[in-house]
């Protein structure tokens, strides 16, 4: 593993020349990231994207033997995931396939000139796995939370966001310089030779995709549940935006009823009738081939995957790019991750870690429940309707009690592009068949080896899959304070996104309901604008600022999980000041750096611009120095003076009666 494989909490990941009390972060991690530098094949790293490749390491030997299994039965998982992972790593056959898998696709392309066509296109581009334009899906009506609804959902942009179209900061006019050269190498590749034709048009292309990103809105914008949530008939559709052949489109679907759907952002799709509408076919043709070579460049041939690898650098400054096993491993488990899941379980989760979390999580709801019970600033209705939203929250730990399968999805081993399409449109109409049916309640969102934890505000549940119940997320060999440290304040996190200032919009039962009286959210509304305040003024790298509106859930979801795990520890009777722990540290102390440790790592300067634009997670330097200033327990966990920079002296956490 690269380049430590050791992700066990150590007192060598402390830097003991910085004082606790003017910067936790380096203190708790200092010693780490010097040992840990950015690998050159990332664009980030620390123990979260470390404990993530370990667990390819873990997979790439499930991969391996699945590929060396000789008559599995057809559909298992074995088969599917050996025969996947076989047309993957045949570079052989790939190289001498150069961009020819796609042709039937381009021909299509090619051959649109009548505006009548262009939408049943456009599906069976979805199907193969390319979304030009816009995301087809479905999702809980937010207002019915037993149902399953349709959407749609912006998109149709070949940069991560719209900021990088339109803001004039050099940093970004570089990046749209980058696109414009990725796009004609693109053209280059597929036409057979350089051609100065191909420069210019893709930056008409560029021109044409800064019209949709006008009217896309910002990822801040988006956290708004209520800013996306317009539901229409396939009539209103039709009447509201003609230009759109929704009829053509969702026909080439399969869906010739008629059914709800969530038009998620009405400008921007009244906007891209319009636009294409009065935009000469050629140039949507061209659009369309690109989005499509783009899409299916780490696929192809090494010429494609090496020219797709030049633009990332470009935009983030990765230096090399990953071993072939681990690309197309991500890829694998983007399509068909259930059937990896499943061995993936099988071989390396302990069921001893499922009850220690139930354990943890079982505490901090404790917790959680005495807080808003003693919360002054919330009237009883909003109290009782909070307590009955709690009380409800579900839990799912480690892997689903029902797989998900495949039925029907053929993978061969010498057809990887075609595997990758057949995936993709297996995965979409698995969704559309979804539409107007009952919410399936046992459902997961993430596959079991992956590392990382959510809240699903519609179906108000949490989830913990495997492959974050280990170090150093969860380490049954350290004392449970550590755990409650590290998993606890994970636990905590993702059950205050349900309290936070999105979440809160959702009731017991999932739906979007006004269910605070105006004085608690005037209250509510207070603490959040500190918080805000505080973000502004947050301690960041030069030049950088933090955009609250972007930040704000899941700033309030690290206090609120730090704060409730620690008191959830003290409730299970582990005394703060005791001493079980390595190095002598108290239970108090290796709390907080547990919690610290899970965010150690470093991050290249253009990704960290990336991350700043469009990700609504702090940076990790915020995530603990400033969470930790609204935790009182700190102040007394280590030496510092109340003039310290971290000291809480004006704590603000919106559930702790702050």
């Amino acid at each position: 593993m690269t380049p430590s494989s050791e992700l066990r909490f150590s007192v060598s990941d402390l830097d003991l020349a910085v004082s606790p009390g003017d910067d936790f972060y380096a203190y708790a991690n200092g010693g780490w990231c010097r040992a840990n530098p950015i690998p050159e094949d990332y664009s980030r790293w620390g123990t979260f994207i470390a404990l993530d490749r370990r667990n390819r390491e873990q997979l790439r030997e499930l991969l391996e033997d699945a590929r060396a299994t000789q008559g599995a039965p057809p559909g298992s998982p074995t088969q599917l995931v050996g025969d996947w992972y076989a047309a993957a790593m045949d570079e052989g056959s790939i190289e001498q396939a150069g961009w020819t898998p796609l042709h039937a696709l381009l021909e299509a392309i090619g051959s649109y000139t009548d505006p009548s066509r262009l939408w049943p296109l456009v599906a069976r581009l979805q199907q193969s796995g390319t979304n030009p334009f816009f995301e087809l899906g479905v999702q809980q009506d937010a207002e019915d939370s037993t149902r399953m609804i349709a959407t749609v959902y912006q998109g149709g942009l070949g940069l991560p966001e719209r900021d990088y179209y339109l803001d004039p900061d050099p940093f970004y006019a570089e990046a749209r310089e980058a696109y414009v050269r990725y796009l004609a190498s693109l053209l280059d590749l597929w036409q057979g030779g350089a051609d100065p034709v191909h420069l210019e048009q893709a930056r008409d292309t560029l021109a044409f995709e800064r019209e949709l990103a006008r009217v896309t809105m910002t990822p801040a914008e988006q956290r708004d549940p209520r800013a996306v949530y317009h539901p229409r008939t396939i009539q209103a559709l039709v009447s509201e935006i003609p230009e759109i052949g929704w009829h053509g489109l969702f026909g080439a679907h399969g869906l010739a009823r008629e059914f709800p759907v969530n038009l998620a952002q009405p400008a921007f799709f009244a906007r891209l009738g319009r636009l294409v509408a009065e935009t000469d076919p050629g140039r949507v043709r061209r659009y369309l081939v690109l989005h499509l070579l783009s899409d299916f460049a780490p696929c192809l041939s090494s010429a494609w995957v090496e020219t797709h690898f030049a633009f990332t650098k470009a935009l983030t400054g990765t230096e090399r790019i990953q071993p072939r096993w681990l690309r197309v491993g991500r890829a694998l488990d983007s399509a068909i991750g259930f059937a990896l899941g499943q061995l993936y379980v099988a071989r390396y989760f302990p069921p001893s870690s499922r009850k220690r979390t139930q354990a943890i999580f079982d505490e901090v709801r404790a917790t959680f429940r005495d807080r808003i019970r003693d919360l002054g600033w919330m009237s009883e209705p909003t109290r009782a309707r909070a307590l009955k939203k709690l009380d409800r929250l579900g839990t799912r730990i480690g892997y689903p009690d029902r797989w998900r399968d495949y039925p029907g999805l053929v993978v061969d081993r010498d057809a990887y592009v075609a595997n990758v399409c057949r995936a993709q449109a297996h995965a979409l109409a698995y969704d559309l068949a979804k539409i107007g049916q009952p919410v399936d309640p046992e459902e997961w969102f993430m596959t079991p080896q992956t590392v990382n934890a959510y809240y699903h505000p519609a179906r108000n549940e949490m989830v913990f899959p495997a492959g974050i119940l280990q170090p150093p997320f969860f380490d049954p060999d350290m004392p449970e304070a550590y755990n409650y440290g590290a998993i606890g304040a994970v636990i905590g996190h993702e059950m205050t996104h349900g309290f936070d200032d999105q979440g809160r919009k959702y009731d017991a039962s999932g739906n979007l309901a006004d269910w605070w009286l105006p004085e608690d959210e005037r209250g509510f509304g207070e603490r959040i604008e500190a918080l805000r305040i505080q973000l502004q003024n947050a301690r960041f790298k030069e030049g950088l600022t933090l955009n609250p509106e972007l930040l704000m859930g899941e700033f309030i979801a690290d206090i609120g999980g730090v704060s409730l795990a620690y008191e959830a520890m003290v409730r299970a009777g582990i005394d703060p000041d005791g001493h079980s722990g390595p190095d002598g540290f108290t239970h108090r102390q290796l709390f907080f750096l547990a919690f610290a440790h899970l965010w150690a790592g470093d991050v290249r300067d253009d990704t960290l611009r990336l991350m700043l634009a469009s990700d609504p997670h702090p940076p990790a330097t915020v995530r603990v120095n400033e969470t930790l200033r609204n935790v009182k327990a700190f102040a007394g966990a280590f030496p510092m003076p109340e003039g310290a920079p971290l000291y809480p002296r004006c704590p603000v956490d919106p559930w702790g009666g702050t």
